[in-house]
């Protein structure tokens, strides 16, 4: 749909009226078509963002036309026309997907509002669907029992419509975990719209999340709705909740509340249906005692807490997190077979991550995109990271420079690897190789060499 022209379908077998309408809208910036029958208002329908529909006409009557538009993404919305004495075919009509209705003689006051409010919509309908083909989908990889367990409560707390909040270190995949809570939600069909709260200054941040209209400040020309109204029906995820301003809070907390809000320079109310998840790195507690975060909004957005764990608390998922990154690159550089050599995995395992996910992840990327051969060695990884290992003890599982120290650690680490995956799983044997990325018959032989068959 045109920000500038939305286009309108006016559906009626009584031309003066059709005209009249067509005249109407057209002074008024629309881009204007007309049809006689129900057969021509399929044929112009994915060419028009609203559709005035008149319930009685030839070749297929307004309800026919409904039915036939049920279940099309790129479908009008639909605004019916309706005569006299026949409001209980438009309540069917409603019931059919129309979304509003109007009952002859209508003022033509009342006309131009129902399409504005059809057409704009339209226009979140197709801002939806754009933000839903852009986000990527959740990648929930873990093997470690502790976060088992936190992905099970994402799951329970996802059946309901309570507000989440994600606590945790930065990088610990709290974006990925809102997005899994969304898609095993009542709400995955519609929007998930992430808003990243400490990019953006007070003032943006609320035209971002609120929209505004025009002329609310400077280079404010027209009319734009903001994040809120796009998460209409879904999901909407505020990361770095922490980084607001008080000011912005008390307007959030009216949205939690009221579950409505009026645009920046607007007085008009608008009502909205979404649920929210908020996240932060920051310690809100202490920020309420201290007085930098209002204490009514922690408690509202404190319905369900879920704490993500740094990676070093969960080493045993860090050889899960590596061979899915390796997957992912090979497919996005074209570079299949792409996988760690065992001394590499061992001072993956090793490294302390400071920066959690988000570092494996550029360490895995840099190394996929550097390295001569399908294996990716010690040599592949960054030289300060293979530093930080090797000082860390003299019993390190790392790259060593000593030549009989090394396939020692090597070994030991490798069977410990095996050993923590079997634990993790309660021996069973499929699942601990599944875990680690190895075909099971391989992971058998193994277990064989290490004596951890037994």
């Amino acid at each position: 749909m045109s920000d500038v022209t939305p286009r309108l379908l006016v559906v009626d077998d009584d031309e003066a009226i059709a005209e009249s309408l067509a005249e109407r809208f057209g002074a008024r910036g629309y881009s204007v078509t007309t049809a006689g029958s129900g057969g021509e208002a399929l044929e112009a329908a994915t060419e028009a963002d609203v559709m005035l529909l008149d319930l009685q006409l030839p070749g297929g009557d307004g309800l026919w036309v409904l039915e036939r538009l049920k279940g099309e993404e790129l479908a009008p919305t639909v605004v019916v026309i309706t005569a006299h004495g026949t409001v209980g075919r438009a309540v069917e009509a409603m019931k059919g997907g129309a979304y509003d209705f109007l009952e002859k003689p209508f003022a033509p006051k009342r006309v131009e509002e129902a399409v504005a409010r059809a057409a704009e919509r339209a226009r979140l309908l197709v801002s939806n669907r754009a933000l839903r083909a852009a986000a990527p989908r959740a990648e929930m990889v873990f093997a470690d029992p502790a976060m088992e367990r936190l992905a099970g409560q994402a799951e329970r707390a996802a059946g309901s419509n309570a507000t989440v909040l994600l606590l945790g270190e930065s990088g610990t995949g709290k974006e990925v975990l809102a997005r899994a809570v969304h898609d095993w939600s009542a709400r995955s069909s519609g929007p998930f719209v992430a808003v990243n709260c400490a990019a953006l200054s007070e003032t943006l941040l609320e035209s971002e999340l609120f929209g505004h209209e025009a002329g609310a400040f400077t280079g404010a020309t027209g009319r734009r709705a903001g994040k809120v109204e796009a998460s209409h029906g879904g999901t909407l995820f505020l990361d770095e909740i922490g980084d607001t301003t008080p000011g912005f809070q008390k307007r959030l907390l009216r949205v939690l509340q009221e579950k409505r809000f009026e645009r920046v320079g607007g007085d008009r109310s608008i009502e909205v249906d979404l649920r929210c998840v908020a996240a932060t790195n920051k310690d809100l507690k202490g920020m309420v005692e201290a007085g930098t975060f209002r204490e009514d909004l922690y408690y509202r957005l404190n319905v369900i807490a879920l704490e993500l764990p740094p990676l070093r608390e969960r080493r045993g998922d860090i050889a899960s997190l590596a061979a899915h990154f390796c997957d992912h690159f090979a497919q996005a550089l074209g570079r299949p077979g792409l996988h760690l050599a065992p001394e590499a995995l061992a001072t993956l395992v090793a490294h302390p991550w400071p920066g959690n996910i988000r570092e494996l992840r550029n360490v895995i990327e840099r190394a996929a995109v550097l390295a001569e051969t399908s294996e990716l060695t010690c040599l592949d990884l960054p030289a300060d990271l293979t530093a930080a290992v090797g000082d860390e003890s003299s019993s390190s599982t790392a790259c060593a420079t000593d030549a009989n120290g090394f396939h020692a650690q090597v070994e030991a680490f490798r069977r410990q690897l095996l050993a923590q995956a079997l634990a993790s799983h309660e021996g069973h044997q499929t699942r601990a190789a599944e875990a680690l990325g190895l075909q099971r018959s391989y992971f058998a032989r193994l277990l064989k060499k290490y004596g951890l068959n037994r």
